[in-house]
C-alpha cells in the first residue's frame, strides 16, 4: 500500500513540474500573418514573412521553436527553424518580420526569381510557434499554427 502511495505522490509531483514552465492561466496564443512577400536580401532570394503573436497569459510565454514552411506554386521553396526562441511577451502585440532565404527552391526557380520583374506568384506560408515540440506533452495544446495563401508580389530585378 505504501508502494502505491509513494508512486502516485511521485507521479503527480512529476507531472506537477512537467507543467511549471507555463504561466499560471495560460491561454493559447493569437498568431495573425500579416503579410509574405518576395525580397531580395543580400543578392539572396528568399520570402519575407510579418506576423504578430498576442496572448493574454500572465506572464510570457515560453516557446520551444518557430517553424515556417513557404510553398510557391505548390512547390516547397522555403524552411526555416528557431529552435533558440525567447519567450513571447504577454499582454502586447508583438510584431516580428522574418527573412527566409528561399533554401529549397532549385537553380532554375531562383534564376527566374532573381530576373523576373513584377513577378506575381501563388504562394502559401505556414507559421508554426510550438510552446512545446513534444505533441504528447499537455503543454503541446497551447501549439498555433496559422496559414496564408494567395498571390504575392514582387520587383525582384537585380540592381
Amino acid at each position: 500500500m505504501k508502494t502505491t502511495v509513494f508512486t502516485l505522490l511521485g507521479s503527480l509531483a512529476l507531472l506537477t513540474s512537467a507543467c511549471s514552465s507555463l504561466p499560471e492561466n495560460a491561454r493559447k496564443l493569437d498568431l495573425n500573418i500579416n503579410s509574405v512577400t518576395f525580397e531580395n536580401v543580400n543578392n539572396v532570394e528568399g520570402f519575407k514573412i510579418d506576423y504578430d503573436v498576442r496572448h493574454h497569459s500572465s506572464e510570457p510565454m515560453p516557446i520551444d521553436a518557430v517553424k515556417i514552411d513557404v510553398h510557391v506554386n505548390d512547390k516547397l521553396a522555403a524552411v526555416y527553424e528557431n529552435d533558440s526562441c525567447k519567450p513571447i511577451p504577454n499582454k502586447i502585440s508583438n510584431i516580428y518580420s522574418i527573412f527566409i532565404p528561399a533554401n529549397k527552391a532549385s537553380k532554375v526557380a531562383l534564376e527566374s526569381l532573381k530576373n523576373t520583374p513584377m513577378l506575381q506568384v501563388q504562394a502559401k506560408a505556414i507559421v508554426s510557434i510550438l510552446v512545446e515540440k513534444d505533441l504528447e506533452d499537455r503543454a503541446a495544446m497551447y501549439n498555433v499554427t496559422k496559414e496564408y495563401e494567395g498571390v504575392i508580389h514582387a520587383t525582384t530585378a537585380a540592381n
